[in-house]
């Protein structure tokens, strides 16, 4: 059986159109496959060109830890929460809070420091409060304000109840 030109003319173009499109809709189906994956695939880039960065920097990072540590150890720092609390009994009274109650709390050690954390409640005017965290914050040594809690007493508004959580950073002790 012989095909003639035309025949054969047909039967190629029916065959590439069913190639085609075959090609076309497996193709249109495996892209809208591939979409999400492209979507996930430039967030990781995203993610890991971000911990390279972060990598990058953990030289200096380091550098600037034991800085951290070399000065701790060279200055005025606290020995125990005990100073911590002296100095803060010291910037109150100079303030003008009312002291109530100081409490030690457990000391967390770091690597190159420790963490010396000393909660306090007292009753203060709005003016002694502020005197008093600027004396916590410029006073000697590496003491922050954690927490503070603030209301107002009930029978007077003037005075102020404060619940405030500091801590201090002392030099690692020697073993």
């Amino acid at each position: 059986m012989a095909i003639n030109k035309r025949e054969r003319t047909l039967l190629i173009v029916t065959i590439a159109s069913v190639v085609i499109g075959v090609n076309y809709f497996l193709g249109a189906y495996l892209v809208g496959k591939w979409q999400p994956l492209r979507g996930q695939f430039a967030s990781k880039q995203r993610e890991l060109k971000a911990m390279q960065e972060t990598i990058a920097h953990t030289g200096e990072w380091k550098a600037d830890y034991e800085t951290l540590g070399r000065s701790l150890k060279q200055s005025n720092s606290f020995e125990s929460a005990s100073d911590v609390l002296k100095k803060i009994e010291e910037v109150g009274s100079a303030s003008g809070v009312l002291m109530q109650s100081r409490r030690m709390l457990r000391e967390e050690p770091r690597d190159v420091y420790r963490e010396l954390p000393v909660q306090c409640s007292f009753e203060s005017t709005t003016e002694s409060l502020v005197k008093f965290l600027y004396g916590v914050q410029t006073a000697a040594g590496f003491m922050t304000v954690e927490t503070l809690a603030v209301a107002s007493k009930a029978d007077n508004s003037n005075i102020l109840r404060c619940d405030i959580q500091v801590r201090a950073l002392a030099a690692k002790e020697k073993s």
